[in-house]
């Protein structure tokens, strides 16, 4: 089966299961997600690499401190504990947090255990950042469904 199609089916079923109107890939093959008015996660199917990735917009680069900085290298040493890394989206300006699946293991579970985990991760580095840095430029917020 097509991928697209396999996680088209994924995400409706999530959608359905959380009380979502509907969920779908666009023709980039890109969905986004709001959670409380202020965590957007961004789905992306890279289909020449069989996986999904999620990247959660965590803060604005131009707010963190170097000291902010050292702990996200520090996180990412140890990224296979959490199966979760940081990034940098110089387009947006944003910190991001990455999490990947891939194509095998792509089932409901394995998606929501997924996003869950990236979920607690980037609310808890949001708390520990200034009320300012967390806040996503209007430019760069994704068009997307509410959670």
């Amino acid at each position: 089966m097509d991928l697209t199609i396999r996680v088209n089916r994924l995400l409706a079923e999530f959608a359905n299961r959380s009380g979502l109107p509907t969920l779908s890939l666009d023709a980039d093959g890109v969905a986004t997600l709001l959670f409380d008015e202020q965590l957007h996660v961004t789905l992306v199917l890279l289909g020449g690499r069989h996986r999904l990735v999620m990247e959660a917009n965590v803060a604005g680069l131009e707010a963190l401190g170097e000291g902010i900085f050292r702990q996200l290298a520090s996180f990412n040493r140890r990224w296979y504990r959490f199966d979760l890394h940081f990034g940098f989206d110089e387009t947006t300006g944003q910190v991001q947090l990455y999490a990947q699946l891939p194509a095998a293991e792509l089932t409901l579970e394995n998606f929501e255990k997924t996003l869950a985990n990236l979920l607690d991760h980037a609310e808890f580095w949001q708390q520990l950042l200034p009320e300012q840095a967390c806040v996503t430029p209007q430019a760069a917020k994704p068009a997307g469904m509410r959670v």
